[in-house]
C-alpha cells in the first residue's frame, strides 16, 4: 500500500527555503550546496548528493535546510530510520518560530518516512499535527487513515477516509484509492460506501474507466454476500459505460448473477456470449455444460454437455469445481 510522494524540485521554492534560513558567509556557501545536491538528487545520483550534502553539514550542522536535504536523500534510498532522524533534526533546529511552510514541508518528509519504516503510531501523531496546521487537509486525513489501516483500525480509518472525501475535490480519485486500500487489509464490505459515491456520480462526472471498475467492484462484493439481485444491477449499471478490461469481467459477472438467481436460460445466452468474444475456458465451458443441462435445447446443441478442459488464458481464472448443485463460479471466489 505504501505510497511515496514523488520529489520535484522547484528551484523557486528551494531559494525561498533558502532565503528563509540563512543570512551570509558560511550558511550562503551551505545554501550553494544544499543547491548542487538537489540537483544531483534530481538528476538520479544519490551518492553524488550525499557527497555534496555532507560538505553543506561540514559549513552548517545544525541548520534546518542542511538537514532536510539529508533526510530526503536517506528517504528517497529507502533508508527511512536515518530519513526520520534528519528530518526530527530539522525540525528541532527550526524552532518553534520557524515559517510554517517550511514545518510543514519537513514534517510531511518525516511523516511519511515513519509510515514507510512502518512505524505507523509516529506517523498519526505527525500527520494529527498536520491536519492541525493546514486549511486543505485532505490528503493528509487520507494518509493518516492509511496509517490506522495498518494498525488494524478499521473504524478509525473509514473515519478519516470520509473526512478526506469531505474535504477534497478529487474525492472520486480518493474514493478508488480508498476503496482499494480497504480492500487490500479484507476490508472490502467497509468500503463499499466509497465505491456507491463513484457510482452516485455516474459516468459522466466520474469517467467510463472508474465508474465502470467502481460498479465491477460493487458487484462483486455484493455476490459474496448473496446479493444477487444488487450485483445484477451494478454490473448492467458499469457495462453502460465500462471499457476492457472491466467490461470483460462486468460481462462475466452478469452471467453468473442471472445463473444464481435461477434464469438458467439467460445465463447460457450470456456465457456463449462471453465465450463468443472472449474465446472459451475451463471456467466458462464448464459453466455453459452446467446450464445446457438446466435448459431445454435443440438436439444440435447437446455437445455443449461434454467438459472441455481449455487451458486458461484470459478472462476468469480458476476452474470451476463441482458441487451438488452444478459447478462453482468464478464470481463466487471474487474472480
Amino acid at each position: 500500500m505504501k505510497r511515496r510522494r514523488k520529489t520535484v524540485w522547484l528551484f523557486a521554492f528551494l531559494c525561498l527555503l533558502l532565503l528563509s534560513l540563512w543570512g551570509c558567509g558560511k550558511k550562503d556557501e551551505a545554501a550553494g550546496y544544499i543547491e548542487q545536491g538537489m540537483e544531483a538528487l534530481a538528476g538520479g545520483d544519490p551518492a553524488g548528493a550525499k557527497e555534496i550534502l555532507a560538505k553543506a553539514e561540514e559549513q552548517a550542522p545544525e541548520d534546518a535546510g542542511v538537514l532536510r536535504a539529508l533526510g530526503i536523500v536517506f528517504y528517497q534510498e529507502g533508508d527511512y530510520p536515518q530519513a526520520v532522524s534528519y528530518f526530527s533534526n530539522a525540525l528541532l533546529a527550526l524552532g518553534d518560530d520557524g515559517e510554517p511552510g517550511v514545518r510543514e514541508d519537513i514534517l510531511r518528509y518525516k511523516a511519511d518516512a515513519e509510515a514507510a519504516a512502518a512505524d505507523y503510531g509516529a506517523a498519526v501523531s505527525d500527520y494529527d499535527q498536520l491536519i492541525a496546521m493546514n486549511k486543505e487537509p485532505a490528503e493528509y486525513y487520507l494518509l493518516r487513515g492509511r496509517a490506522f489501516l495498518e494498525l488494524g483500525d478499521v473504524e478509525r480509518a473509514v473515519s478519516d477516509f470520509r473526512a478526506a472525501i469531505s474535504a477534497s475535490a478529487d474525492n472520486l480519485d480518493y474514493c478508488e484509492d480508498i476503496y482499494q486500500d480497504l480492500k487490500e487489509h479484507g476490508a472490502a464490505a467497509a468500503g463499499l460506501e466509497f465505491l456507491e459515491v463513484i457510482r452516485r456520480a455516474g459516468a459522466a462526472d466520474a469517467g467510463g474507466d472508474r465508474y465502470g471498475r467502481a460498479c465491477l467492484e460493487l458487484a462483486r462484493v455484493q455476490m459474496e454476500d448473496g446479493q444477487y439481485e444488487e450485483a445484477l444491477l451494478a454490473a448492467q449499471e458499469g457495462l453502460s459505460q465500462a471499457a476492457e478490461p472491466a467490461r470483460k469481467e462486468l460481462l462475466y459477472v452478469e452471467g453468473a448473477c442471472y445463473e444464481r438467481l435461477l434464469d438458467f436460460e439467460t445465463a447460457l445466452e450470456k456465457f456463449r456470449a462471453w465465450r463468443d468474444a472472449y474465446g472459451g475456458n475451463e471456467t466458462v465451458d464448464h459453466e455453459i455444460a452446467f446450464l445446457v443441462t438446466r435448459v431445454e435445447l435443440p438436439e444440435s446443441d447437446a455437445s455443449e454437455q461434454t467438459d472441455v478442459k481449455i487451458q486458461v488464458e484470459t478472462g476468469p481464472t480458476d476452474a470451476s469445481v463441482e458441487v451438488e448443485n452444478g459447478p462453482e463460479t468464478a464470481a463466487d471466489e471474487g474472480l
